[in-house]
């Protein structure tokens, strides 16, 4: 039974975030009044369209997906092992990926509407974490040795870029090449580390 009255815009917005990530731009508003328990004429009354909704929606959310995750499991500390280092960078690495495949479709949605983003003066909060969470990780990765760079907010730019640049690559261009994603984050996790953290290389055939 709809449920108009109790329902509140960030309702709506975490169940249009959690529908069109599931289903990718095929989703429908009515799935997502159906999700927050609602009907479809409710939804429309606070976003006109379903490209409104999706931004809104989007936008909102104020952690990547895969940030909670890695600050969990890897939280900021001068002490942390070289090791740890390492899998750290391939753990994130790899979640970004996972993340940004998902995403792309509903990006090239967005980007089809550019009066609906182009005019606000601020990014959205979950790329403004995105950066923090790894110019804080990369502070202290630096500081510690770790990592070969020497500016946190160059290293967050750049390997947030790169991932991001493979995606566009896969979704766009494939096949460009022959070099598996798998060997793409480890080469760019070895371009971060300091030697003593680098893999063995294992001979190629």
């Amino acid at each position: 039974m709809a449920r108009p009255q109790s329902v509140t815009d960030d309702e709506v917005l975490a169940a249009a975030r959690a529908v069109f990530l599931e289903k990718g731009v095929t989703a429908t508003v009515d799935e997502v009044a159906e999700r927050c328990g609602v009907g479809e004429a409710t939804v429309f009354r606070r976003f006109p369209t379903k490209q409104a909704l999706f931004v809104a929606a989007m936008d909102a959310e104020s952690e990547p997906a895969w940030g909670r995750a890695f600050a969990e499991r890897w939280p900021p500390s001068a002490h942390a092992g070289v090791e740890d280092v390492r899998a750290a960078l391939l753990s994130v690495a790899n979640e970004i990926l996972s993340s940004g495949r998902k995403m792309m479709p509903l990006v090239l949605m967005k980007m089809s509407n550019p009066g609906l983003w182009m005019s606000r003066e601020k990014p959205p909060m979950r790329v403004v974490r995105a950066t923090q969470i790894l110019t804080q990780f990369f502070t202290e990765q630096i500081e510690s040795g770790h990592i070969r760079l020497n500016d946190p907010r160059v290293a967050a730019r750049i390997w947030l870029g790169a991932l991001q640049h493979w995606i566009m690559f896969e979704t766009f261009m494939k096949p460009l090449d022959n070099v598996p994603a798998e060997v793409f984050v480890e080469e760019l996790v070895d371009l971060f580390c300091a030697p003593p953290a680098r893999r063995k290389k294992a001979r190629r055939t």
